[in-house]
C-alpha cells in the first residue's frame, strides 16, 4: 500500500515540476511578445529559472530547515520576555 502511494506522490510531484516548467516557459514568450526585448525576456528567464529550482529542491531546503530549527532548539534556551512564565511554572 506504501509503495502504491509513494508512485502516486512522484507522479504527482513529477505532474506539478511539468506544469511549472510550461507556466515559466509560457511566461518567457509572453514576455518577449509583449515587449519584443532582449533585457525584459531575459528577467523573465531568470526568474523562471529560480522559481523552477525552488520548486524542484523544495525537499532539500525542507530537510536543511528542519534539522537547523532542530539543532538551535536543542542548545539554545527560548527566549522569555520580563515577567513571562516558563512551561511548567504553575
Amino acid at each position: 500500500m506504501t509503495d502504491l502511494l509513494q508512485g502516486f506522490m512522484n507522479d504527482a510531484r513529477v505532474l506539478l515540476i511539468g506544469a511549472v516548467i510550461l507556466m515559466a516557459t509560457a511566461f518567457v514568450i509572453m514576455t518577449w511578445a509583449r515587449t519584443r526585448s532582449l533585457v525584459p525576456t531575459l528577467g523573465a528567464v531568470l526568474l523562471g529559472v529560480i522559481v523552477i529550482a525552488g520548486v524542484t529542491s523544495y525537499s532539500t531546503i525542507q530537510e536543511a530547515v528542519e534539522s537547523d530549527i532542530q539543532r538551535h532548539s536543542d542548545t539554545e534556551s527560548p527566549v522569555t520576555l520580563p515577567g513571562q512564565r516558563e512551561a511548567g511554572d504553575d
